[in-house]
């Protein structure tokens, strides 16, 4: 009889860690929903610059591509002692080795009224949701006021849409509130400066130091006493752990959950920790690459330890950011360099497009089909960055309304650890070696990908 090993989440952790595990194993994926859904591209629902389907995989197909199960249903419990899932269709599922990858969930912080009166973005739908009551605002006429509370990664990417669609729209107030002191706070503070430099020339406020204390309709009260009139509210101030760690007893009540070197919980053996849901004993960002490579690295050891063998250490991949903000501009920031441009908007497109097509590999007619129609939709014309317009001939070519519709090239913001003009030139070097390594890893995929159908 093959092994049973049951993941649980069908996000880029859970699907990584599927793809490592071959018909050895009776693998089964649980998660609630049909579709994979492209989460580190979702802020582009907001300006409604991304069509959904174009962020949209079947989940069945991807796991059913390994020759794996899965079921779309909710995980009601964890059982570690009896080694089961339960799931709510009614299920049981046994295993003798399980992979948690169930992600986080919004956080409300404590705060009154967030689930009633506030909009989060974690999903296609709630994307949606927010794009189409942005719209809304925007053309009613009347003055109308958005509040994004957050400056994490999340927030500053929904405000860099909003400000790709809208800026130009009399009317529509933008605030952003963050409780510390910077955007980004775990980002170089150039990055922060170079953020709040543009939002301030876009007047959006900026309120610093400032925490929602509560929310109720048309208003949002602060922690210092006053209120802000809000029509809409997207609330964007992190995630939290599911509830599962803590009740199957990985993790404490509303902590994520410890893990050791290889990924394994620190609880039980027998169970692997993957994605935004691990602790770790160094911190790294929640972030989809490095939910991926746990992903794998928690794969393989399910298969190393069901053969007996030492578990391998993960070893995290290097901190590579490309942040985008709208097509206002864009940051790369790596351990030797910051740059800033808009023109790293484009590589985040990129970017996406080989991450989609390397999840729904197009060897088939459907998955070309799909990979054909992502490209379609990034190369409509609403869909294109302003600056790439304005270079288009005519009658496609679009007249700049400010400088975010210019083109402009990358340049250097900040040498990070160079202390003299020869270490920042040693820096650049590494840097460019890196970004050759990366393009020379990736090209072969992106022409397998679309080799065919450019050489018809």
């Amino acid at each position: 009889m093959k092994p049973q090993v049951v993941i649980l989440g069908g996000g880029f952790a859970g699907l990584a860690a599927a793809s490592q595990l071959g018909d050895r194993y009776a693998v089964t994926l649980v998660d609630r929903g049909a579709d994979f859904e492209y989460l580190p591209n979702l802020h582009e629902l907001v300006s409604r610059s991304k069509k959904p389907r174009s962020l949209r995989l079947d989940r069945g197909r991807l796991v059913e591509r390994h020759g794996h199960t899965f079921r779309q249903s909710e995980v009601v419990a964890i059982d570690p002692e009896l080694r089961q899932v339960r799931t709510g269709d009614g299920g049981i599922l046994p295993y003798d080795a399980l992979v948690v990858a169930t992600g986080s969930a919004v956080s409300s912080h404590g705060v009154p009224g967030v689930a009633e009166h506030a909009l989060a973005l974690r999903s296609i739908a709630e994307g949606v949701e927010i794009g189409t009551r942005l719209k809304q605002l925007a053309d009613d006429g009347g003055t109308r006021s958005v509040i994004v509370v957050g400056g994490g990664f999340t927030g500053v990417e929904c405000l860099g849409e909003i400000l790709r669609r809208y800026r130009q729209r009399r009317g529509l107030d933008v605030r952003l509130i963050e409780p510390g002191p910077r955007l980004l706070a775990r980002q170089p503070r150039v990055v922060h400066r170079e953020l709040r430099a543009v939002s301030e020339e876009c007047d959006v406020e900026l309120l610093f130091g400032e925490s929602v204390a509560g929310l109720e309709p048309g208003r949002l009260h602060l922690a210092s006493g006053s209120w802000l009139r809000t029509d809409l509210t997207l609330w964007t101030a992190g995630g939290a752990p599911s509830p599962l760690l803590a009740a199957a007893g990985l993790a404490a009540p509303k902590e994520w959950a410890p893990v050791r070197r290889g990924l394994q919980s620190r609880a039980h053996d027998d169970v692997f920790i993957a994605g935004d849901s691990a602790e770790l004993r160094h911190r790294v960002s929640k972030q989809s690459y490095q939910a991926t490579a746990m992903g794998r690295r928690a794969g393989k050891n399910v298969a190393r330890l069901l053969a007996g063998r030492e578990l391998k250490k993960y070893s995290p991949p290097d901190e590579q950011l490309l942040i985008t903000f709208g097509y206002l501009t864009g940051f790369y920031v790596d351990d030797d360099v910051v740059l800033e441009g808009a023109a790293l908007c484009l590589a985040r497109e990129l970017l996406f497009q080989i991450g989609m097509a390397e999840l729904d590999r197009p060897h088939r007619a459907g998955a070309r089909r799909r990979l054909l129609k992502r490209l379609g939709d990034a190369a409509r014309l609403g869909a294109l960055p302003a600056p790439l317009l304005s270079l288009m001939p005519q009658p496609f070519a679009r007249t700049p309304r400010d400088r975010f519709d210019l083109p402009s090239l990358p340049r250097v913001l900040k040498w990070r650890g160079a202390g003299s003009a020869l270490e920042a030139a040693g820096a650049s070097a590494a840097t460019s070696g890196r970004v050759g390594q990366v393009a020379g890893e990736q090209a072969p995929g992106v022409l397998r990908v679309l080799g065919p159908k450019l050489l018809k």
